[in-house]
């Protein structure tokens, strides 16, 4: 398989994240990628350097042009090394033009206190989304069925105009915007946490079907999305299934979910797939509170192929940095 790498994600390191009032080491670190590619320089897989850019009609149509804007304007004014964190959330502002004091700004575009911005952050999150359309670029246009991204920064929480859960460009949602130029698209979510961004970006859509197996958010992130009730609007209406999962959920357990969420798929006569896979459902993932198995990614990748779409895979999360190698490729192997 073809494994898209971005080698400048190593600028991007926050330093912590905010959690409950308290200052925490940060969970989304280099270390990720790099015990991933290591883990994959040992198999038969292809690892290529990033050689497109994503077209910036394609994160037109996902995200706000003010909100890529700021990104881009932002990111510049700041200082080698420094990283700036929202302190005000204008959570009832319509728009931002009256606000000049830059971190009111930054609350504007942020949801949460994990997802701070320096110098070189939107350079890394564009080259992050640049990954997921290479990918999709050579699964449309090269003999091959599937493609993996291993993108960081991930994407699926970033929404169309605001940043947060470590993810700035929604690369998932990169992916599917372009292959929704030749067919119908479903994304299919089974990263640990729902992946807000994507739902919300395709809401109101019946091109696209996103369906999502994560944590119920009752009890874990992001917590204002995720429900079962959230089934699409608009033309989109029917076109979102969120399978909200329990503490502990099992293998078996898991796997009739993913069975049922497949099953949507099959009926919306999906042509064309993007996964968004986090390791974070695994048992030993520090932020996480499934229990799944290393083993058992291999075979929910393996059902997941049974659908013979053409497919790009895009790294989401996956916390225990240790293990996240082997469980990239056990889930790889499955396809």
């Amino acid at each position: 398989m073809r494994v898209i790498i971005t080698p400048n994600h190593q600028e991007h390191q926050s330093p912590y994240e905010i959690w409950n009032g308290e200052q925490t080491p940060h969970q989304e670190i280099p270390a990720r990628v790099e015990n991933i590619i290591a883990a994959l320089k040992n198999t038969h897989h292809e690892l290529v350097e990033l050689e497109q850019k994503v077209p910036m009609r394609i994160l037109r149509a996902i995200h706000s042009s003010r909100y890529l804007s700021f990104l881009s304007d932002f990111c510049p004014t700041l200082s080698d090394g420094e990283y700036k964190y929202p302190s005000v959330f204008a959570l009832h502002a319509q728009t931002e033009d009256r606000y000049k004091y830059p971190l009111t700004r930054l609350g504007f575009y942020s949801f949460d206190m994990y997802t701070p911005l320096s110098n070189a952050t939107f350079r890394v999150a564009l080259d992050s989304a640049s990954a997921a359309y290479q990918a999709a670029f050579e699964v449309k246009n090269r003999a091959q069925k599937v493609a993996f991204a291993l993108c960081r920064p991930p994407g699926h929480h970033a929404e169309p105009n605001q940043m947060g859960g470590y993810c700035y460009l929604n690369n998932a949602a990169v992916a599917a915007q372009f292959f929704s130029q030749f067919g119908k698209v479903a994304t299919l979510d089974v990263d640990f946490h729902h992946g807000n961004g994507t739902q919300h970006i395709f809401y109101e859509r019946e091109d696209v079907l996103t369906v999502s197996l994560h944590a119920d958010p009752d009890w874990k992130f992001p917590h204002f999305s995720g429900y079962a009730d959230e089934k699409g609007a608009g033309d989109g209406d029917g076109f979102n299934l969120n399978i909200p999962l329990q503490q502990g959920t099992t293998n078996s357990q898991y796997q009739r979910s993913l069975v049922k969420a497949l099953t949507r798929i099959k009926e919306f006569g999906a042509e064309y797939l993007v996964v968004s896979f986090g390791a974070d459902t695994h048992a030993d993932d520090p932020i996480g509170g499934f229990a799944l198995t290393t083993k058992y990614f291999t075979k929910m990748a393996k059902t997941i192929a049974e659908l013979e779409l053409p497919t790009v895979i895009v790294m989401e999360g996956g916390y225990n940095t240790s293990k996240l190698g082997d469980n990239v490729v056990s889930f790889l192997s499955g396809f």
